[in-house]
C-alpha cells in the first residue's frame, strides 16, 4: 500500500505543531496529499451550565470558526516551512473516533498526531488517545514525541514474527525508502521463569537460553525472507523483557523512529493493546509508528 493521503491531527499545541511538520515532510517526500484536521467537541451539559457556557461565547459554531482560522494560519506556516501546502478541516466529535471516521471516509493511509496536548477542554492527543486511535483506526498511526522534526534515518522495527509485524515492516519500508531499517526481537527461553523459581542451576538456565537464542535467530531469518524487500533489513535478537530492551537498544543505536505492529481487536473483545505496544506508547522517547493488522 502506497501512502497517498496523510492526515495530521492538531489541538494547536507545540507537539501537535511538530506532528504537522512531520506529516508535511512525509507528504512532500512521498508526493502524498496532506490534510490538517482539528476536532471540536463540547460534552453534553445541564441546561444551567449550557446557558452559562454559551453566555461566555463558548458555542460549537464559535469554536469551529476559531479553529478554522487557526488551521488556515497553521497551513500557511507549514507551507512556508516545508513546501507542502495542506488542506484543512474541522471535525465534530471526540478526537479519536472523529479522526478515525474521517480517515476511513477520506481514504487516508496514515494518521500523524502529537504525543501531548495542551487544551484541557477538548479531547487531547496523549498516549491513551493514541491507544484508542490504534484500536479504532484501520490505518497506521504515527505518534510524534520529538521536536523539531528531522529526516528519519535509522528505524527500529520490533517484531514477534507475526503477520502484524510483517505488515509493519513492509509499511515502513515503503514509507521511508531511504532509511536504514533494523528488526529487533526480544526472547525468553521456554519455561525460563519456572526454572529460575524452581532453583535450577545457572548452567542449565544458560543452556536453554542459548537454545532459545538459536531458535529466535532461525525464526528471524525465516521472517525476513517473507518481507517485500528483505535486503533492506538488519536484524538483532536479544534475551530479556521486550519493552525495556526495545527502548534500550533504540537508545544505543541512536534510532529516530520505533515501529510496532499490533493486532486489531474487536471493540467487544479488547480494551487495550498488547503490553509491548502499550509500554512503548507511554515510555518511548522516540517517535512511534503503530501499524494495525486485521489478522
Amino acid at each position: 500500500m502506497e501512502v497517498r493521503r496523510i492526515l495530521a491531527a492538531t489541538d494547536f499545541s507545540r507537539t501537535a505543531e511538530a506532528a504537522t511538520r512531520r506529516a508535511a515532510m512525509l507528504a512532500k517526500a512521498g508526493g502524498a496529499e496532506l490534510e490538517v484536521v482539528h476536532a471540536i467537541y463540547l460534552p453534553p451539559l445541564a441546561e444551567t451550565w449550557r446557558k452559562l457556557v454559551e453566555g461566555e461565547g463558548i458555542t460549537e459554531e464559535r469554536l469551529r470558526a476559531n479553529a478554522a482560522e487557526r488551521l488556515a494560519e497553521l497551513a500557511a506556516n507549514t507551507a512556508k516551512r516545508t513546501g507542502a501546502t495542506p488542506a484543512t478541516r474541522v471535525l465534530g466529535g471526540k478526537a479519536a473516533p472523529a479522526l478515525t471516521d474521517w480517515a476511513r471516509e477520506s481514504a487516508a493511509d496514515l494518521i500523524v498526531v502529537g504525543a501531548h496536548g495542551e487544551h484541557l477542554l477538548l479531547d487531547l492527543f496523549v498516549g491513551s488517545t493514541a491507544l484508542k486511535l490504534l484500536r479504532l483506526a484501520t490505518v497506521p498511526v504515527l505518534l510524534i514525541k520529538q521536536t523539531p522534526p528531522f529526516e528519519y534515518e535509522r528505524v527500529l522495527i520490533a517484531t514477534d514474527f507475526s503477520p502484524a509485524a510483517r505488515a509493519a515492516a513492509n509499511f515502513v519500508a515503503r514509507l521511508l525508502p531511504d532509511a536504514d531499517l533494523y528488526l529487533f526481537h526480544a526472547f525468553e527461553a521456554p519455561f525460563e521463569r519456572q526454572m529460575v523459581y524452581a532453583g535450577s542451576d545457572d548452567e542449565v538456565v544458560d543452556h536453554y537460553r542459548r537454545l532459545g537464542e538459536a531458535e529466535a535467530k532461525r525464526q528471524m531469518d525465516e521472517f525476513v525472507a517473507t518481507l517485500e524487500t528483505p535486503e533492506r533489513f538488519g536484524r538483532k535478537v536479544r534475551h530479556g523483557y521486550a519493552p525495556a530492551l526495545i527502548n534500550q537498544y533504540a537508545a544505543e543505536m541512536g534510532m529516530d523512529l520505533l515501529v510496532i505492529g499490533a493486532h486489531r481487536q474487536s471493540e467487544l473483545a479488547a480494551v487495550l493493546l498488547g503490553s509491548v505496544a502499550s509500554h512503548l506508547v507511554t515510555e518511548s522517547r522516540t517517535d512511534l509508528l503503530l501499524v494495525p493488522s486485521a489478522d
